[in-house]
């Protein structure tokens, strides 16, 4: 399955790209219509009687031009977004890192364990890592879970510990 960032990065990529042909295209054409038209000095198309003038062509061919490019810009600025979003666990340990300034003391540490293991680690396993009771570990949790921070749901014969 792709990623975000990589769906964003080929919607960008298609963007420049269809902008790119978009562009000669429209150029090419421009040329082409323009080509062998002349200006009186007073600024007067001629051309021969019942041809169309290349000018009035021009105008019919700009709505379709800058409906393409707005797609075209709408495009971009999807890709860019998808790229520039950030995954859930990574704005859940972004956030738990601002809100761990401030803590203290043993619950700091215990929030930094849960951290480092990704925002998920059982609660048994917090118990051996940080050396301390199993009654202190759950009124630890029960602190951070007052404040927001965690949550612990039930696995089984234990608890799984997650970042909120």
């Amino acid at each position: 399955m792709l990623s975000q960032k990589t769906v964003g990065l080929c919607m960008m990529v298609i963007a420049v790209v269809l902008f790119t042909v978009g562009f000669i295209y429209v150029q090419n054409v421009e040329s082409a219509l323009l080509a062998g038209h002349q200006l009186t000095t007073s600024g007067e198309c001629t051309h021969p009687t019942g041809a169309a003038c290349p000018f009035q062509e021009l105008n019919q061919l700009a709505v379709p031009k800058f409906v393409a490019l707005l797609i075209d810009v709408v495009l971009f600025i999807s890709g860019l977004f998808l790229f520039l979003q950030k995954k859930p666990e990574e704005k859940a340990l972004s956030n738990a890192r601002k809100a761990a300034k401030s803590l203290g003391g043993d619950e700091a540490k215990l929030f930094d364990i849960i951290v480092q293991a990704n925002g998920l680690v059982f609660q048994n396993e917090l118990v051996e890592k940080m050396a301390l009771s199993k009654v202190k570990i759950t009124r630890l949790l029960d602190k951070l879970e007052a404040k927001g921070l965690v949550e612990r749901r039930r696995r089984g014969m234990t608890n799984v510990v997650v970042l909120k």
